[in-house]
């Protein structure tokens, strides 16, 4: 795989939301490491919804409580395939597809103050590979 130039992001969570907000549809997928460390991949948005349906059919409405989770740590996304909001640690993205664009995401590191990412676009026949679930990082 050949991958261009990088690109070195100051404000990780900052930069997402932009790449989020400058497409039409919206609508991205995410390759991430979960808590318990399985690798998980889906389709998500960030719309913010009050009331959906769920999977086995019956609808849910928010209980109206603020948000629990730091922005500046956790991505907060709607789940599109399991139909319920998602919080997706920013230190734990592999890869994310927006639009036609698909970034690699190397090098995150731990540091609560520092937030540099080293992103790699990708070519976008890559994204068949990173959806069968390999967990590796290059």
């Amino acid at each position: 795989m050949k991958l261009e130039n990088a690109i070195v992001v100051g404000d990780f969570p900052k930069f997402i939301q932009a790449m989020i907000d400058e497409t039409k549809s919206k609508k991205f997928r995410i390759g991430f490491t979960k808590k318990d460390g399985s690798y998980r991949v889906g389709k998500f948005d960030t719309k913010h919804r009050v009331t959906w349906k769920q999977s086995d059919g019956t609808m849910y409405k928010r209980k109206g409580k603020e948000r629990t989770t730091n922005p500046n740590e956790y991505l907060l996304a709607h789940d599109l395939e399991k139909n319920a909001p998602r919080n997706i640690n920013y230190k734990t993205i592999q890869w994310i597809a927006i639009g036609k664009k698909l970034f690699k995401i190397n090098d995150l590191p731990n540091m609560n103050r520092l937030r540099i990412a080293h992103i790699h676009k990708v070519k976008f026949s890559e994204l068949k590979t990173l959806l069968k679930g390999t967990n590796e990082k290059k």
